[in-house]
């Protein structure tokens, strides 16, 4: 049997908090393609949220270019 992964969210309210940028930085960074998109949650597309996988990712890869190194070194 194949193990299925769970994928935790991260909702709108809680984003700023967790990468430390405001809505507006956050959005200008999606329409340059610098931030992951989120994913819609419901039919409407009203309720949001972004995968934390994603989220770490891009830390990862804002840690890397702190710290001069490439995106696979951060975080290891």
């Amino acid at each position: 049997m194949e193990a299925r992964q769970l994928h935790r969210i991260v909702r709108r309210r809680d984003l700023s908090q967790f990468v430390g940028l405001q809505r507006s930085q956050i959005a200008e960074l999606i329409k340059k393609g610098e931030f992951p998109r989120p994913i819609p949650l419901s039919d409407t597309g009203r309720a949001v949220g972004w995968l934390e996988d994603e989220l770490a990712g891009w830390q990862r890869q804002r840690l890397a270019k702190r710290n001069g190194t490439g995106a696979d070194d951060a975080g290891r």
